[in-house]
């Protein structure tokens, strides 16, 4: 009977030791909390016709986004270049008047603040690191008392929206400031 608890606790402390170490072992994989980020997807295929008429077989293969293009991209987005108006005005939604969390299809309704100092405003270019990332910053002082806003919209100055994003709401009364600073980064 002695003997039996002596061979259990080793055994119990080896299966305790194990269990601690797979644990240990496990890298959880983290995942980002934003849906709809700007990604690049993109593949390549190659097929070969023959002088004799044959034809082999269709190979495609994902590639890889160069930091060059990230800033590409930055450019077309940030600054407008090839494409016209840059992505750089930041715009607020009346919470009175949005309905519904933004979605890629715009189906919320929404409509923007129009006046009281929270007006669609040009954002200033804040950090542009390296690679396809930069950041576009606005702060807003309400010139009105009960404005309430928990939505906000990067657009180009036609109008044309890049990205919604809804935050806790915020009422705001007349001198309080409202910073909304957009980090938008090319993965």
């Amino acid at each position: 009977m002695k003997n039996k608890k002596y061979i259990t606790i080793p055994i119990l402390a080896v299966l305790l030791l194990g269990v601690f170490a797979v644990g240990l072992a496990v890298n959880p994989t983290i995942t980002n909390s934003v849906g709809d980020e700007i990604s690049y997807g993109s593949m390549v295929c190659k097929q070969v016709t023959r002088a004799d008429g044959t034809i082999e077989p269709k190979e495609c293969e994902h590639n890889v986004l160069y930091d060059t293009g990230k800033e590409a991209i930055e450019d077309y987005l940030m600054e407008g270049t090839g494409g016209g108006d840059a992505f750089d005005w930041i715009e607020l939604g009346d919470a009175n008047l949005v309905i519904g969390d933004p979605s890629a299809g715009k189906a919320e309704d929404y409509t923007a603040h129009a006046a009281d100092g929270l007006s669609t405003a040009a954002g200033t270019t804040g950090t542009n690191a390296a690679s396809g990332n930069w950041t576009i910053y606005h702060e807003f002082t309400s010139t009105g008392d009960a404005q309430v806003t928990n939505v906000s919209r990067l657009q180009n100055g036609a109008g044309v929206d890049l990205a919604g994003n809804k935050f806790t709401l915020v009422t705001l009364q007349t001198g309080d400031k409202l910073n909304v600073t957009w980090d938008v980064w090319v993965v």
